[in-house]
């Protein structure tokens, strides 16, 4: 069973697929571990297989899984699966970036939103 909790506005695909790259880059699910089927994942979650599916492609594609056909899905191994997590959410930021500057966010605002991010990081408020 995965640890994750469904919820929010994100498409479901993509909560599974950032839910399970969190356990990923956290350690709870380990190298070379045996992912759930894709059909016990959507059966414990309530929802379509094809769903799981996306999400189990979109891990693999960002490198933070891999396949054996006819044996299932494994986390990939430790460093390139932090790579892929650290390299995910940097693109990921690039585009929300570009978006505030767009809206007119101004650097200085993006500067103290991110030290107070990283302040409460490291006391562990998040």
């Amino acid at each position: 069973m995965l640890n994750i909790r469904l919820e929010g506005k994100l498409p479901i695909y993509e909560q599974l697929y950032n839910g399970i790259a969190r356990l990923v880059s956290s350690g709870e699910l380990f190298p070379d571990e045996k992912l759930p089927a894709v059909r016990e994942v959507a059966k414990q979650f309530g929802i379509n297989p094809n769903t799981v599916q996306k999400a189990y492609a979109q891990l693999e594609q960002a490198g933070l899984i891999y396949s054996i056909p006819a044996k299932g899905s494994y986390v990939s191994g430790e460093k390139a699966a932090a790579a892929a997590v650290k390299e995910e959410a940097f693109r990921r930021t690039e585009q929300e970036l570009l978006n505030a500057c767009r809206a007119g966010v101004s650097l200085d605002e993006i500067k103290s939103l991110a030290d107070r991010i990283w302040s409460e990081g490291r006391n562990g408020d998040l």
